[in-house]
């Protein structure tokens, strides 16, 4: 300490402190270790509120998982349902019917008036022949199951055989 720094010091206060040492570093050693036990404390306190908000957020996941596999499934029924699949059926055969008619009411080549009158016996084939299977009963509901994700080089490799298969099947 330099002599002006040592004129600020209050000679009492300095008798103090010397008389009272062992006090004071006591006390202060008291002072960290209360601070110590309040920072561990407020450590695991602050651990079992993180733990417990991430398990609340991961059960919320997993029932918003649930919920989203609910709606795709109830999505995909709808679509696969075989009364929904005759009305787009019909409403397929019917748009071609109308562009069947432009065809025949627009100025156009003869070769577009033949390939129109072919759609039109398409359509009526096809419809003889849906008559014929409605008949019959109706498909069950197939189950879909979820599939693990695969990498995008496995992806490549699984669609060609995918491919493969279903024009084995028939699709």
């Amino acid at each position: 300490m330099s002599e002006k720094d040592k004129r600020y010091i209050d000679p009492e206060l300095e008798k103090f402190f010397k008389e009272n040492k062992e006090m004071i570093e006591r006390l202060f050693k008291e002072e960290k270790d209360r601070m110590e036990r309040l920072f561990r404390e407020e450590k695991e306190s602050f651990k079992s509120a993180f733990d417990e908000e991430r398990s609340r957020i991961e059960e919320l996941a997993k029932e918003q998982k649930k919920k989203a596999k609910e709606t795709a499934q109830g999505a995909f029924d709808a679509f696969t349902d075989p009364e929904v699949q005759k009305h787009f059926a019909a409403m397929g055969m019917e748009f071609m019917m109308g562009m069947n008619a432009l065809m025949k009411a627009m100025p156009c080549p003869d070769c577009f008036r033949d390939m129109a009158d072919k759609a039109e016996e398409a359509k009526k084939s096809a419809s003889e022949n849906f008559s014929k299977d409605s008949d019959r009963k109706a498909p069950e509901k197939v189950e879909i199951k979820s599939t693990p994700r695969k990498t995008s080089s496995s992806k490549a490799r699984s669609s060609s055989a995918k491919k493969k298969t279903s024009d084995e099947d028939g699709i």
